[in-house]
């Protein structure tokens, strides 16, 4: 008799839980169309590096898969001798205004160097994003004079970019990344210039405010077929990061699209760390243990209102991170891309700022909100 009340007790059990699985799925699916109906337009940003960033960014070197760990006694050790920073200190309640720019490191030479940062500086820029990606080209050199001569060079030149920055009122974060990072065999590219950021904080003066992940697994043809093992790589990528970053003086910045949200629709809820959730609330979860972390969302639209404007586009993260420490950076877009409606490129200057006046205004009284950045810089000095 037990037995035939045990049987009928896991039966019942097994058809519970098949229903709520059913139920649980008709929703997702119902609430994945719902989603995509209120936000009907998504469009794949793509990485502007496409046009200039270095091979060995790109390509995946079999003798660097196993990257060797940032021995911390080395780090520890080096601290010592760089105890002062000549950053300036953050101002009270002062928004981001950031921009990018992607010259390789050692093609900034003084008058260029000069010339972006007073550009900047006119146009009220506080933050810049410096594309380090190149250092993989020293990375990647044999052991020897050649390769330690390369690499003083480029941190003097770092640092030089620095302190004229610093001079002007600006902080520069170190920025790097490529869609194949995240992949497997590839990881050994995103540790070495982060590596290469803390190692260069801890025997500088002049020091980088922070570092930075442009990382678009998006536009992998793998995402196509298996998105969510390729957004899973992505989170444990920056999960890494974060320990790797664990008592440094660097900030930690992520650039995503506008789509890792519940609400767009676009990218599936999947399994990490113990939680099931889309990506925004795995990177959000993730950040969380390094305060002072920011997202920065790529909002390209040429227009801030509407149902497919920056400001629509980019509440779904927002709202989310409101509940979090991290904080939230709407980006616009001024380069020559496609398609027009995501660019203030062939627009004018007053029409971009008239716009994020708009976006700043909206977003003004949420927590996680904290001003814009612009991409790219060269782009935006030749507006009108």
């Amino acid at each position: 008799m037990r037995r035939k009340k045990l049987f009928v007790y896991v039966y019942a059990s097994i058809i519970s839980v098949s229903l709520l699985s059913l139920l649980y799925t008709q929703n997702e699916a119902h609430t994945s169309i719902a989603a995509n109906q209120q936000k009907k337009s998504i469009l794949y940003p793509t990485q502007y590096s496409d046009t200039h960033i270095t091979k060995n960014a790109v390509v995946t070197d079999p003798r660097f898969k196993n990257l060797a760990v940032f021995k911390k006694e080395d780090y520890l050790a080096s601290v010592a001798n760089s105890l002062q920073t000549n950053m300036p200190p953050p101002e009270a309640n002062q928004p981001e205004k950031g921009a990018w720019l992607w010259t390789p490191t050692l093609y900034l030479t003084p008058e260029y160097r000069n010339s972006i940062i007073a550009g900047a500086k006119k146009n009220g820029i506080r933050n810049i994003y410096l594309s380090i990606d190149s250092y993989l080209d020293i990375y990647v050199m044999p052991e020897g004079r050649e390769k330690e001569a390369k690499k003083k060079e480029f941190d003097r030149t770092l640092e030089s970019f620095i302190a004229t920055a610093r001079e002007n009122g600006m902080t520069v974060d170190a920025e790097a990344g490529w869609k194949n990072w995240a992949e497997p065999g590839n990881e050994y590219k995103a540790f070495a210039v982060v590596d290469y950021a803390l190692q260069f904080n801890a025997t500088h003066t002049e020091k980088l405010r922070g570092f930075q992940y442009d990382i678009e697994p998006y536009l992998l043809s793998a995402y196509q077929t298996d998105k969510k093992t390729v957004l899973r790589n992505f989170v444990d990528i920056i999960n890494r990061t974060v320990t790797r970053l664990n008592n440094s003086d660097l900030q930690f910045s992520v650039v995503i699209p506008d789509f890792y949200d519940k609400k767009s629709g676009e990218t599936p809820r999947f399994l990490y760390g113990w939680r099931y959730s889309h990506t925004l609330n795995h990177l959000l979860n993730t950040l969380e243990r390094r305060p002072g972390s920011t997202l920065l969302i790529m909002a390209y639209r040429n227009q801030s209102e509407g149902t497919d404007g920056s400001i629509e586009i980019s509440r779904g993260e927002i709202q989310t991170a409101n509940a979090y420490r991290t904080k939230v950076i709407v980006a616009q877009e001024t380069g020559d891309v496609s398609p027009p409606s995501i660019t203030f490129y062939n627009t004018s200057l007053s029409s971009l700022n008239a716009h994020i006046q708009n976006i700043q205004e909206e977003f003004a009284n949420d927590k996680s909100y904290n001003g814009i950045a612009i991409h790219y810089i060269n782009a935006l000095l030749e507006l009108q």
